[in-house]
């Protein structure tokens, strides 16, 4: 017996109805990439610099005053701030190097760097203190503490923080990185992840760098930091804690803040280049003042003792002097006096080191 064939209508309905589902599909493909298209030429177009913007930067470098300026754009400080932001965890590389990828278009961290060099050629400086000198340049951006207390995921493209003139940790190191690329120094993220902080490094000798990584730390939170030393941290606001200058004896110099030690970090987004070599004489400096630390602690409490005790010597010239007893009050007067002399040579070699540390803290 012969099968039926299925009527010709039926299967006619049924090519029809494929034909608009393909039909449908092309459709919302097409959307898709129209959408997407629109998306991308909206959100990676370079934009037309637009409403520009001086920026003048000032800061100390070594007890001397430097400035620049440069011109930047509402239009291209826009088109940063709709980039894609964030470091996520597994991907920290990719998610750093992106933050140095720029349109060809912007030029401004090259700018910026030329002008640093100019500066260091004009004031004599050697390549290694071209680089101290843009470290202290990128210092000098003032600390965002508020956005610090409420957004440490997302850091800014170096372009942001410039136009911003201000920074967290990682917006500042980033911002370091890109110029120690420029400068053609080998450079590195440090990622201290338990301390949620992160600093900038240069390439040093492996002799010298920290954590026998090749590079060296530039931390860049706080003005004074020096390339190769390790800092601790500000556990209220997680900036790296300045070095203050010590004040002459008798001056109140303490802290209640309540600082911590930096755990070891992971070491990302790495280049080779040109190595960094002042750090050697910085740490001979950092160990003179670690020496110079330790003795003013050991020295204000000697000075203190030899005060207590002219304190009590003058007391009791006081009662030698009511009683009238004054063959008592001219014999102590020669130890009164001495005591005097030794205080004062005691305070005057105190404060000549105190000039000392404050002067290599500065350079």
């Amino acid at each position: 017996m012969e099968k039926e064939s299925p009527a010709r209508g039926t299967r006619t309905i049924k090519k029809g109805f494929c034909l608009k589902s393909l039909l449908i599909v092309i459709v919302i493909i097409a959307a898709i990439s129209i959408v997407s298209l629109v998306f991308y030429w909206q959100y990676t177009k370079f934009p037309t610099p637009k409403n520009p913007v001086s920026k003048k930067y000032e800061w100390q470098f070594r007890g001397k005053a430097y400035a620049l300026e440069e011109t930047l754009y509402q239009s291209t400080d826009g088109y940063y701030q709709k980039k894609p932001k964030g470091i996520f965890s597994n991907f920290e590389e990719i998610s750093l190097n992106k933050y140095f990828k720029t349109p060809t278009e912007d030029n401004t961290v090259d700018n910026i760097t030329k002008k640093l060099q100019d500066i260091a050629s004009k004031s004599n400086l050697t390549a290694d203190q071209a680089v101290d000198l843009a470290v202290s340049y990128v210092q000098s951006l003032p600390y965002d503490e508020a956005r610090a207390r409420t957004d440490l995921t997302h850091p800014r493209y170096p372009y942001e923080t410039l136009y911003e003139k201000t920074g967290i940790c990682s917006d500042k190191s980033l911002l370091m990185v890109a110029i120690l690329r420029k400068m053609g120094y080998g450079a590195s993220i440090f990622m201290y992840e338990k301390d949620q902080h992160m600093a900038a490094a240069v390439q040093c000798s492996s002799q010298y760098s920290n954590y026998n990584s090749g590079y060296c730390i530039a931390e860049t939170t706080a003005i004074g930091h020096k390339i190769g030393i390790i800092p601790e941290l500000d556990q209220g606001s997680l900036q790296a804690v300045q070095r203050s200058e010590v004040q002459n004896f008798k001056s109140d110099n303490t802290s209640n803040r309540q600082n911590k030690v930096l755990s070891d970090p992971k070491i990302y987004a790495k280049t080779q280049g040109k190595t960094y070599g002042g750090v050697l004489q910085t740490l001979t400096n950092e160990k003179e003042v670690e020496q110079l630390s330790n003795y003013f602690e050991t020295q204000k409490l000697v000075i203190e003792q030899k005060e207590n005790e002219l304190d009590s010597m003058t007391t009791e010239l006081d009662r030698f002097k009511a009683r009238k007893d004054y063959p008592g009050y001219n014999k102590l007067v020669p130890s009164y006096n001495n005591l005097v002399v030794t205080i004062r040579n005691l305070i005057d070699e105190y404060n000549t080191k105190v000039a000392r540390y404050n002067l290599l803290i500065k350079e």
